[in-house]
């Protein structure tokens, strides 16, 4: 059977955002090619502080440009994953993320000449740090066969669950996180904050993968081992109800964190068709990006 990938997604704006008056900070978009086997999904938090008066549109901005670079090495990525060269495959999506910043600074500034500081903004320093006020985080995976790639800049979780249940966190850890700070894409450097991964097709069966913003985990009584018990949930759940039932009940389950926590919450998932029990590969919420 050729290996497929259902893509789901959903997000909830947090209470304090509604208390405050303040737009979604959060982004999330899918991509898939059933006939292929690849598939794309990519989430993103904008900082929301008064400094970062524009992180919406950078979350926006963010989620569409790591799917466009994430795309672009598909097909390489493909050829390299029957050849077993992780080496190389770990350099593409490393080129990816390179990729990626450039085409986020590249939307950032388009956006800032058709909506120029104001003058109230520019006494906030905006015009003096121009991406500062675009900042956001990054998480992104790409799925081409049984070959699941990462990269990630800022916090927030990524997460694979392979085919007997087993949830893991591929990607090294970030030195700069500390729970109150993130790295980001407007930082001045944002490819040292960069972190990617290579999941080996011949090690890991990857069932599923999700990726979701820290305002999920953040309201998580377990701070430490909730991202284990909510992968085991959802390939249990995948197997037991069905993702019809797991893209019905996404909406609640994202919202209760976010009301608890006060922070957007957002989540995208990668499940793939052909592990034993899961049989709803036609399901997929997907967005497809321009040509």
């Amino acid at each position: 059977m050729k290996t497929s990938w259902t893509t789901l997604s959903g997000t909830s704006i947090g209470s304090v955002h509604v208390r405050d008056r303040l737009p979604l900070q959060d982004a999330v978009h899918t991509w898939t090619d059933a006939a292929a086997g690849h598939a794309v999904v990519a989430v993103a938090d904008g900082h929301g502080h008064k400094l970062h008066f524009r992180s919406d549109t950078g979350a926006a901005l963010a989620v569409v440009s790591a799917v466009e670079e994430l795309r672009r090495i598909l097909a390489p990525l493909a050829d390299l994953a029957g050849q077993g060269d992780l080496a190389a495959a770990t350099d593409l999506v490393r080129a990816a993320g390179a990729g990626l910043v450039d085409t986020w600074t590249a939307k950032v500034e388009h956006h800032l000449a058709a909506h120029p500081y104001s003058e109230a903004e520019d006494e906030l320093g905006a015009s003096a740090d121009h991406l500062r006020a675009y900042g956001s985080t990054i998480l992104a995976t790409a799925a081409i066969g049984s070959l699941v790639v990462f990269l990630q800049i800022g916090d927030g979780d990524s997460v694979l669950v392979s085919a007997r249940g087993e949830a893991s966190r591929p990607l090294p850890e970030d030195p700069d996180l500390d729970g109150l700070h993130t790295s980001s894409l407007c930082q001045p450097r944002p490819l040292d904050a960069l972190r990617v991964a290579v999941v080996d097709p011949d090690i890991e069966d990857v069932a599923l993968v999700f990726l979701c913003t820290d305002g999920f985990g953040r309201a998580r009584v377990d701070s430490d081992g909730w991202w284990r018990q909510t992968g085991e949930q959802l390939l249990e759940f995948s197997r037991s109800r069905g993702l019809n039932w797991i893209h019905e009940q996404l909406p609640e389950w994202l919202a209760e964190p976010a009301q608890i926590g006060g922070d957007d919450t957002t989540m995208a998932l990668l499940v793939r068709s052909d592990v034993d029990g899961i049989n709803r590969p036609d399901l997929a919420d997907t967005v497809p990006v321009p040509e």
